[in-house]
């Protein structure tokens, strides 16, 4: 795959180096004895290894030509639009307002991200949508991380509404042993490590997320021998295990672990405790907050679309996922699944999903936003729609087949069939075609 370039240290001090890419800088925190001069890999704003000069010179040969060429692109595809828009008989004078006090670098009312987050107009939503790229562009160039997930469990001691996995999961597309049992699997401490070696050595990532349901199969000590294991790749070791202690989170770290995703699906506690039986909304915000304390890179956010949600509660979510110091927004659709409580759930629009990255963008200019596989589920374009619309960041499947196929947490999974590689080559397609580099996103 090869989605990543080093870059160059020019400078560390207290932990952080600053990094050039082709003249481009950016912040990465190190735990590593760096010097001015040397060469690294760096993904989400960690420093994952150093590569040898030479290397490290031979790769930036083959990119550079390329790295300008994506600049350009990006920057066509990222003209703020807001100066062609004033002349526009179809754009609110509310709307143009709210956009040119944003310019102004003016904090938005609660009133004014409302309205945003309230846009139905065909028109508005394209300006909106452009608006926050040309933000995106402006703060982050036209970097853009694409991690790799690998899906090792689909065991889940939880009962959430939503979720094909759950405990009590049955008659979903991939349940295959019975009407009422979901067809479970565990993957083995080899197998996780030997995807992960497949991932790293032969597809060249250099960033891992570790994702299952809450499965109490896999102790500390199991999950802490992979993880060193994996850290052994010189890659980012991103964690998705759900709500374990504390102490379990501070083994992980301490493993070599870097990046935690932890979503709070709600601020709206009402709706949580419904939809999160047997759950604690109050001690997942306290994990994530931990977890944040520890050093872990946070990636947090909600799901959209559960039954009684207003735009209230998605504004009171982009502030919670803010407040909590998320590194990375991490947000997407409902897809009502068969055999779940909230089958029946109607489905929210694409839009839906593409205003909360436009407004994330815009109220958080500096975070990183995932463009989700659950948003393809929505439309197929919905890829490149997100990027075009504030998202900076993307995850590719490289769990097996055998095993993905499996992990139904939401039906008509768009990766599902689809071979790693082809889904590799269509992703970097699509970030080329966008004007996207893989230099480091930073801090």
């Amino acid at each position: 795959m090869c989605y990543a370039i080093p870059g160059k240290v020019l400078e560390v001090k207290d932990n952080i180096a600053i990094i050039d890419y082709f003249g481009e800088q950016r912040k990465a925190m190190s735990e590593l004895d760096l010097q001015p001069g040397e060469y690294v890999y760096a993904q989400g704003g960690i420093v994952i290894n150093k590569i040898p000069e030479n290397e490290a010179l031979e790769i930036l040969e083959i990119w550079k030509t390329k790295f300008f060429e994506l600049k350009k692109i990006d920057s066509q595809l990222s003209i703020d639009p807001l100066n062609e828009a004033k002349n526009s008989q179809t754009i609110s004078d509310n709307l143009l307002g709210i956009l040119q006090k944003v310019n102004l670098g003016k904090k938005l009312e609660k009133e004014e991200i409302l309205t945003l987050l309230k846009v139905t107009d065909k028109d508005e939503l394209s300006l909106l949508y452009s608006f926050a790229n040309n933000i995106r562009q402006k703060v982050h160039d036209n970097a853009c991380c694409v991690h790799g997930i690998i899906e090792f469990s689909n065991h889940c001691k939880q009962n959430c509404k939503y979720c094909g996995i759950r405990r009590d999961a049955s008659c979903s597309d991939f349940a295959v042993d019975s009407e009422n049992c979901v067809k479970r699997y565990r993957m083995s401490k080899d197998d996780i490590i030997k995807t992960a070696k497949h991932a790293a050595d032969e597809l060249k990532f250099k960033a891992l997320v570790l994702q299952s349901g809450e499965d109490d199969h896999y102790t500390d000590d199991m999950l802490c021998e992979i993880i060193k294991e994996i850290r052994k790749l010189d890659v980012l070791v991103f964690i998705s295990f759900g709500m374990r202690s504390k102490e379990s989170y501070e083994k992980f770290y301490d493993a070599g672990a870097r990046a935690i995703l932890l979503r709070f699906e709600t601020s709206n506690q009402e709706i949580f405790n419904n939809i999160r039986p047997e759950t604690s909304f109050e001690e997942r915000i306290e994990l994530i907050k931990y977890a944040k304390e520890l050093g872990f890179v946070v990636a947090t956010g909600f799901i959209q679309g559960f039954p009684e949600e207003t735009e209230e509660d998605i504004l009171n979510n982009l502030m919670l996922t803010k407040e909590l110091g998320a590194e990375m927004y991490s947000f997407g659709p409902l897809i009502p699944t068969k055999g779940t409580p909230l089958q029946n759930q109607p489905m929210i629009g694409k839009d839906q999903i593409l205003k909360t990255i436009a407004v994330t963008r815009i109220i958080d200019n500096d975070c990183n936003i995932l463009v989700t596989t659950a948003m393809e589920t929505l439309d197929k374009n919905a890829k490149k729609q997100g990027l075009l619309a504030g998202g900076n960041s993307l995850m590719i499947n490289v769990t097996p087949y055998e095993f993905r196929k499996l992990y139904g947490i939401y039906e008509n999974r768009i990766d599902r069939d689809i071979e790693i590689e082809d889904n590799i080559e269509e992703t970097i397609d699509l970030l080329y075609s966008l004007g996207r580099a893989p230099t480091d996103i930073g801090i």
